[in-house]
């Protein structure tokens, strides 16, 4: 049994249908089943029983991070149930920049194997941001397997998010552009 994803194909992903549209490196890209909205990213790898799923959006312009949470398990019930006892790793995550995002790290058994979960929620003036990954390894190692891919998606794919910014869109969003101060109006 390997450790974690392969690094073969590693590239950029980029939403286009998010409200804050998000780009982040993902390993082992061209592995991935992409689907890109309306309200979530997911990129799902159904034969190692692995899902990632990315969401911004906007949000009143003092929201906090358990309001986001709030939001977000509205619009997608079967986030995780964070249980304390399951959980391996809570800490600050600095991405996306300028967000107050919290990462959560759980393991737990399941019927065949061993399911984990990393989840990050995130705040920021005016928006919130949801990360979620999913994955279950059956047999021999699957709790190592199980911990080489969270450190994986963790530490590289979660920490890699960042927003797009507005020239980075396309010309369509260029061409909407407000325009700038001491301009005709």
């Amino acid at each position: 049994m390997g450790h974690g994803f392969p690094d073969a194909s590693e590239g950029r992903l980029r939403s286009k249908t998010l409200d804050l549209p998000i780009e982040l490196r993902l390993f082992d890209k061209n592995g991935w089943q992409i689907k890109d909205g309306p309200l979530w990213l997911v990129a799902s790898q159904p034969a190692r029983a692995s899902e990632l799923s990315f969401r911004t959006w906007r949000a009143e312009r003092l929201v906090r991070r358990t309001d986001c949470e709030a939001q977000a398990r509205l619009v997608r019930p079967t986030l995780p149930v964070v249980r304390e006892e399951a959980v391996v790793e809570r800490r600050a995550l600095a991405a996306p920049a300028g967000f107050d995002t919290e990462l959560i790290v759980g393991v737990e058994p399941s019927a065949r194997g061993i399911a984990g979960y990393a989840l990050a929620i995130g705040s920021t003036v005016g928006g919130c941001y949801a990360a979620l990954f999913t994955t279950e390894v059956f047999g021999p190692g699957a709790d190592q397997e199980v911990a080489a891919r969270l450190r994986q998606v963790a530490d590289r794919v979660f920490a890699s998010v960042r927003l797009r910014l507005v020239d980075e869109r396309g010309s369509a969003v260029r061409r909407r552009r407000v325009s700038t101060p001491g301009a005709a109006q």
